[in-house]
């Protein structure tokens, strides 16, 4: 799958970035030289993050911009830029129509405008399928009189750029002030250790304890790890904060990751040493709902366990917990 950012004006220059095993997100850079004759006519309504911008066909809110150097998928994967000078950006933002006629919203016409007057656009052609659940992408449709709609554009920009404005391309232009807004990666947080809660795309993921038995019994099943490997047993809980209407926890989600990335998975439920009462369940849950319960991973003796990752999708860094044996 792939993801299109585009820079348009007079000229094009295409730079593609790779962001990770499941998605490619091409930046059109900021070309040396390339001159743009602006996002448009005359300016029309202004305003800053949070308010309401317009003119008399069209009014605009950007609600946030954000900035991250991971996107975690629904799979767990976790994307970023090729380059590290670069940084995901997030505009979330409501349009509404003022009219009383239809307008035809596009994200093709969600410029991100830096001091220099020139600009990306969003792609309404863009790949998002691997983006996670939180993500809501603004898509192009056509909006009847008086109705709004909510949606979240993507871009690619290098770290550094200083941000003009949001501007939504009208006839006048709309735009939501960025002040040379600089772009910066978010800060890095530390990986809470294994006994600690994540949080993260409306979960809350914690793991209360994590050890090493030998085998593991149950009426007539008995777990044992193969030759060079070793059991782990691990006691989860996850909550669902706010994802709505439901979410589907499910124990093969929960994984280890070592620290050369490869995940280990859990048992097969039905031929797992662990009594049914006291598994990790399948099962939805309502926001502020949560499930406990055993998994049991097998993994080699000589891995080096790096953390326990939940697969949830995640605008950010994935949902783990550091392993500290």
């Amino acid at each position: 799958m792939g993801t299109s950012l585009r820079m348009r004006g007079l000229g094009r220059a295409r730079t593609p970035l790779t962001a990770g095993p499941l998605i490619a997100l091409t930046l059109f850079a900021l070309a040396a030289g390339l001159l743009l004759a602006g996002c448009g006519g005359d300016s029309g309504g202004s305003a800053a993050i949070g308010e309401r911008a317009a003119n008399d066909k069209v009014a605009v809110t950007v609600h946030s911009v954000k900035t991250y150097t991971k996107i975690t998928t629904e799979d767990g994967d976790v994307l970023s830029m090729k380059s590290p000078k670069n940084v995901y950006l997030i505009v979330d933002l409501t349009i509404r129509n003022l009219q009383d006629t239809a307008h035809k919203v596009d994200p093709e016409n969600v410029h991100l405008v830096t001091m220099e007057d020139k600009y990306w656009a969003g792609d309404g052609s863009q790949s998002i399928a691997d983006f996670p659940d939180e993500f809501t992408a603004l898509k192009a449709r056509t909006l009847g009189p008086g109705k709004k709609v909510r949606g979240m554009v993507a871009y690619g920009v290098p770290k550094g750029t200083e941000l003009k404005s949001v501007t939504y391309v009208a006839d006048p232009d709309i735009e939501i002030s960025l002040n040379g807004k600089t772009v910066k990666a978010p800060p890095v947080k530390r990986v809470p250790k294994v006994g600690q809660t994540a949080k993260g795309g409306g979960l809350a993921f914690t793991v209360s304890s994590m050890t090493y038995p030998s085998s593991l019994t149950s009426g007539l099943w008995t777990t044992s790890p193969k030759s060079g490997d070793e059991l782990v047993l691990l006691k989860v809980t996850v909550r669902n904060l706010d994802r709505r209407p439901s979410y589907k926890v499910d124990p093969l989600s929960v994984v280890i990751v070592d620290g050369g990335g490869t995940r280990w998975g859990p048992f097969n439920r039905s031929d797992l040493g662990v009594a049914d009462s006291e598994q990790f369940p399948l099962k939805r849950l309502r926001p502020g709902a949560s499930a406990s319960g055993k998994v049991v991973i097998s993994v080699a003796k000589n891995a080096s366990l790096k953390t326990v990752r939940y697969k949830s999708g995640v605008l950010g860094p994935p949902l783990e917990l550091r392993v500290t044996r």
